[in-house]
């Protein structure tokens, strides 16, 4: 555990939006973890590759698993073990318990989440705070826009270079977070942009 940096439990509908995880991983990682720093489960995990899998059955084990070894390997030491369900009130659907058994755990600050009526304040007893992945994104801009510029940067950056994907800029960008529900970080980064017409 880094000293003054809040952990975050990603839940398994964060990690399967590819928009939010990759925005919420180059915001731990360009800040070398010291703004936040990401925690997540086995169970987690699994639920992530299982639902991919499902959306995408044409996929290769490299698409669909590789994307697995990569949050882990950019996050090694984020795995939390040894949590045990019963020991947390359950949440409204018995399939959350692991979830919030994980969080808590963990020693969490948030639970990033865009379920976030499965984790009712009945449930969470103040153990930790329950955000949506806008929520969050919006919680690490009012503590480092600088920080989230940057990432924009180095996303329109990685877009215009791809070759397929060359028409990409920052718009899209904020189109793709408008898609992932991160309705209010889309329209505060829109915000940032020069404006057009004064070209």
């Amino acid at each position: 555990m880094i000293p003054g940096a809040p952990l975050v439990f990603l839940d398994a509908n964060v990690l399967f939006s590819r928009t939010l995880r990759d925005w919420i991983s180059l915001l731990a990682l360009d800040s070398d973890c010291t703004v936040f720093d990401l925690r997540y489960s086995e169970d987690v995990l699994a639920e992530w590759m299982y639902r991919l899998r499902r959306k995408r059955p044409e996929h290769s084990e490299q698409a669909i698993g590789g994307q697995r070894r990569r949050f882990v390997q950019a996050f090694p030491d984020g795995l939390v073990t040894g949590y045990t369900p019963q020991d947390v009130p359950c949440p409204p659907d018995p399939d959350d318990r692991h979830v919030l058994a994980a969080a808590v755990h963990g020693g969490v600050h948030f639970l990033v989440t865009d379920d976030r009526r499965a984790f009712p304040p009945e449930c969470t007893q103040e153990m930790l705070s329950v955000l949506t992945g806008d929520e969050f994104l919006n919680w690490v801009a009012d503590r480092s826009m600088v920080l989230v510029r940057s990432v924009l940067a180095r996303q329109t950056d990685y877009y215009r270079r791809s070759l397929v994907a060359q028409d990409r800029d920052a718009v899209e960008l904020i189109a793709h977070l408008r898609k992932a529900g991160a309705l209010r970080f889309a329209q505060r980064l829109e915000d940032q942009l020069p404006d057009p017409s004064a070209r």
